[in-house]
Parts: C-alpha cells; sequence; structure tokens
C-alpha cells in the first residue's frame, strides 16, 4: 500500500511538471520561452516613428515580446552605450555601423543556430481561437546570408562562418547634380566618368580674380567641409585597386598599392589646387551639402538620406540623382557601400528573442514595408529589382549589387580622423604626398588601427 501511495505520487508529479509543455493559452506561464520579455532596442538615425510598423508587426505575431525602441544623438552614441553597459542597463539590440563590427567583436553575439520563441496562431477549423504556442526557429546560415543578401553585407556581417549582423537597408554614395547650372554651362549630359569631371569642372566653376570661388563644379580635395570626404576617397581607392591594410611602403619593393593609393589622393586634392584646370574648392568654402541647396555646387557627392533633406527643403532648383562617376576604361562598377546593421549585446539577458527580432525584421517580407515607406534603398537581392522602378531608389538600386567598402580594422572612427589630418595637411601644404615619409607615415598609422584594443 505504501509503494502504491509513492507511485500515485511520483505520477501526479511528472504531470504537474510536464502539463505545462502543452500550455497555449495567453496566461502561460509555466514555460519560461514563454514568459513576458522586453527588449530594448537603441539606434541613431531612424526615428521611433520610423520604426514603428517593424515593431508593430513583431509585437502582434509575438505578444509576449515588448521592443522599447530608443534614439540617441550621434555624438553622444557610443559614449551612452559604455555608460549603459557599466551600469548593466545596456541596449539588448543596438544599431552600429558595419565598419564598426570589428571594433564591438566582444560586446556582441553572434546569431545562434536555433531559438525557442512564443509565437501566436489562430487555430482550429470551426472554431477558430488565437493561441500562443512555443516554437523552435531556425536562424539563418552563413550561406542563406550570401544567397538573400548583396556580396558586401556577405563579407562585413560573416565571420569565421557565424552571422554577426544584419541591415534593414544598404547605403551607396552617389552623384547630385544641379540640372539649372549643367543647362546655363550648356552641359547637356551628366557626369559619367571621372574624364566627364574633369572636363565639365572648368565650364561650372567661377573664380574671382583672387582665386575666390564663387560657384563650385565639384566639392573634392578637402576634408572638413565635405560631408563623407572619407567615402569619397574611399570610392576613389575602391576603384584603383587599393587596400591600405598590411601595405608597407617601399619604393624599392615595387609595391603597387601604396603607389596607387599616392595617385588617387593626388586626383583627389587637384579639385582644391588653385591653377589646376580641374581648381573648383577649397577650405574656406561652406559646408558642401549647403552650399549644393543654396544652387551654388553643380555636382555633390552623397546618400539617400542627402535626397530626403533635399526634398524636405524644397531647393528652389531642379536637380537630380545619377550614379557616381567610374574610372574611364575600368572593369566592371565599383561603388561604395555604407550602411548601418543591428547586433544583439553579449550582455543581453534575452539574446535568442533579440536575434530573433532582428531576423524577423530584416526579413524581405517584413522589411519592404519600411524601406517603401522610408525611401531607403534595399540590401535584400530579392527587393532590388521592384526598387528599380521607384525612381527616388533607382539610382541606389542600381548600385548595390556591385557596392563595397574596404575597412575592416577595429577603429573606424581613428582612421578617418587619420585621414582627415592626412587631406588637410595636403590642402595646407604642410605635408607633400609626393614625399615618402609623409605617405609611409599615413599608411602606418592606418595599419595600427587593425591591431586590437588601438
Amino acid at each position: 500500500m505504501r509503494g502504491y501511495k509513492i507511485i500515485t505520487l511520483l505520477l501526479i508529479g511528472v504531470f504537474v511538471i510536464t502539463s505545462g509543455f502543452g500550455c497555449k493559452g495567453l496566461g502561460c506561464s509555466t514555460d519560461s520561452a514563454s514568459q513576458p520579455v522586453a527588449l530594448t532596442y537603441w539606434g541613431v538615425w531612424d526615428s521611433p516613428t520610423q520604426v514603428s510598423g517593424l515593431i508593430q508587426e513583431y509585437q502582434s505575431s509575438h505578444p509576449t515580446v515588448k521592443v522599447i525602441y530608443k534614439q540617441l544623438r550621434y555624438e553622444e552614441y557610443e559614449r551612452k552605450l559604455l555608460e549603459a553597459w557599466a551600469d548593466d542597463r545596456g541596449p539588448d539590440i543596438f544599431a552600429i555601423p558595419a565598419s564598426w563590427l570589428n571594433k564591438y567583436q566582444n560586446r556582441i553575439v553572434p546569431m545562434p543556430s536555433v531559438v525557442q520563441i512564443p509565437v501566436q496562431e489562430i487555430k482550429g477549423t470551426l472554431k477558430k481561437e488565437t493561441v500562443v504556442t512555443v516554437q523552435t526557429v531556425k536562424g539563418l546560415k552563413a550561406d542563406e546570408v550570401k544567397d538573400q543578401y548583396v556580396d558586401v553585407v556577405y563579407n562585413n556581417v560573416v565571420k569565421n562562418n557565424q552571422i554577426y549582423a544584419l541591415p534593414y537597408s544598404l547605403d551607396t554614395l552617389v552623384t547630385f547634380y544641379n540640372e539649372d547650372l549643367l543647362d546655363q554651362a550648356s552641359l547637356p549630359e551628366k557626369i559619367v566618368t571621372f574624364n566627364d569631371l574633369v572636363d565639365q569642372t572648368s565650364q561650372l566653376t567661377k573664380v574671382t580674380t583672387d582665386n575666390k570661388i564663387v560657384q563650385s563644379g565639384v566639392a573634392l580635395g578637402t576634408a572638413d567641409n565635405i560631408p563623407r570626404f572619407f567615402d569619397i576617397v574611399s570610392s576613389l581607392m575602391l576603384q584603383t585597386e587599393v587596400n591600405l591594410k598590411g601595405t608597407k611602403f617601399n619604393p624599392s619593393s615595387g609595391e603597387q598599392s601604396a603607389a596607387r593609393f599616392q595617385e588617387a589622393i593626388n586626383f583627389y586634392i587637384s579639385f582644391a589646387r588653385p591653377g589646376l584646370a580641374s581648381y573648383s574648392w577649397d577650405k574656406s568654402l561652406p559646408n558642401a551639402f549647403d552650399m549644393f541647396s543654396s544652387g551654388k555646387l553643380a555636382y555633390f557627392f552623397g546618400y539617400s538620406y542627402h535626397a530626403d533633406a533635399l526634398r524636405k527643403a524644397g531647393v528652389p532648383f531642379e536637380w537630380g540623382i545619377t550614379n557616381f562617376p567610374q574610372t574611364e576604361g575600368s572593369q566592371g562598377t565599383k561603388y561604395y557601400a555604407d550602411y548601418w546593421v543591428n547586433v544583439v549585446a553579449k550582455k543581453s539577458k534575452n539574446q535568442g528573442v533579440a536575434w530573433n527580432f532582428v531576423q524577423n525584421t530584416a526579413s524581405a517580407q517584413n522589411v519592404k514595408k519600411y524601406l517603401d515607406q522610408n525611401k531607403k534603398p534595399t540590401a535584400l537581392r530579392s527587393l532590388i529589382t521592384g526598387q528599380k522602378n521607384d525612381p527616388d531608389i533607382a539610382p541606389f538600386a542600381n548600385q548595390v549589387l556591385t557596392a563595397d567598402n574596404w575597412y575592416t580594422g577595429y577603429d573606424y572612427p581613428k582612421a578617418e580622423a587619420y585621414m582627415a589630418e592626412f587631406i588637410n595637411g595636403l590642402a595646407d601644404n604642410k605635408i607633400d604626398i609626393n614625399n615618402q615619409a609623409d605617405l609611409k607615415l599615413f599608411i602606418d598609422r592606418i595599419n595600427q588601427t587593425y591591431q586590437p584594443n588601438q
């Protein structure tokens, strides 16, 4: 009799322990995977309104998950992240530039192969009811990222066959042009190559007798007053097959990368050299985007967010967008990609759910509405053709398949600062691009940023 009671109690215990796995109601609390989860998500450029659709769509099918988005200013972003992590109150998900991935490698986690996630479903044939079931959701594999996204994304976010980030969009550097200024200069066609740019610059630039520029053909040659100057220089580097990583400037070795970089920089700074046919810019001029907006700059190199700003400003002249110019005679096209990615913090207590949110919202099915509403170019192959039919996005969509970037070190901001110092030194004639010591010093400093913990 005593043994019978023990067996009965054991069976009851087993029933109590296992019965929760079949729980499907909204109040199910036995299975830890179906417990309410609050995710914090930090970003910079997207406003809460811009991402609200993605968040609401996810929450509607994952009712036990609440996502709280916080937008911060770029100037304070990294400091706020570090302060929050120090106090163990950092975000579960945060957005960073793709070029920062190595810098943050020790603070983020890769996508898991599977995640247990509560999902809301409608079940039943005669009587429909909404239930919550805990499902096993597979993460993406590296080869799926390669198939679904353009090449630059795969090259940036996949490391050692693991996925560390996913983007919502992918921006590329394009050419903005002032159609009115082209017409006034009797130039019927927009530039296609850099040779075209040199030819047109002299016809579009107006300079006083004391070399003061009152109208510019293009903003090139300086650093501080040209937004994303680093990207423009990087575009020239990509087209001339320059990657400074590991480069040792040693003329006697016959190494070509430094020489090609020298050629690219010489071309860039030629637009800020008085007396040359390409002279059209100097460091005393206003910010290049402001000058374009005022109608005094014929060509400006920028991104989709610059197009948004121009539309909102309602500038009083006709403007358009075309592809970034290419080097004449080059094989194929090469464009520069600059974009942000979503990552999951290593300190997050809900890494699986956080990654499921990133994967779900970045999928073609869910991200399309976000891209359409915000006029952002896609990073997904399946959405490119559709965007080519939208005149506002087409120039960007036409470039994403051959877009690339080169910096994969540990400190992009420092590399950018070194580049700015180098360009400013050339503009002020404090250093000489043809001086081996000056060039070697700059390249060595860039290579230092490829060492961890610099």
